[in-house]
């Protein structure tokens, strides 16, 4: 999301509930344009500022190398016009191969800024 706009219509489509997305940066999203278009994007702003960080870590991440997953959320709608990203960094996702509870936990914490007192289900880990 670029806009003022932009982020103004998430949060308010947002504000009932979320669909969540952990995948890999490999995953090629071909039958998801919206998360497809998201996560293009995302990847496409890492070199310039404001640099993105790894949700759970915090490292910065200058280029698409050094991203390991992407958190990507809709407005649980039926026909959501924007969507969200975070990037988990390499190391964390390979590397460390942190557990998808920490990773939750991080998460959780970036979008209850959009959902405040949200509750967000558990994902199946499909890294395995």
């Amino acid at each position: 999301m670029s806009t003022r706009h932009e982020r103004r219509r998430y949060r308010h489509e947002a504000s009932g509930a979320l669909l969540t997305y952990l995948v890999d940066i490999e995953d090629p999203l071909d039958a998801h344009a919206l998360l497809q278009r998201a996560a293009r994007y995302w990847c496409d702003g890492l070199s310039t500022p404001p640099h993105r960080e790894c949700v759970t870590c915090g490292v910065r991440m200058p280029g698409k190398k050094h991203v390991g997953a992407l958190l990507l959320t809709t407005p649980a709608i039926i026909k959501p016009t924007t969507a969200s990203v975070v990037g988990v960094c390499r190391e964390c996702w390979l590397v460390r191969d942190l557990s998808l509870e920490a990773i939750e936990r991080k998460a959780t914490e970036v979008l209850q800024a959009v959902v405040p007192n949200g509750r967000f289900e558990p994902h199946q880990d499909t890294r395995r």
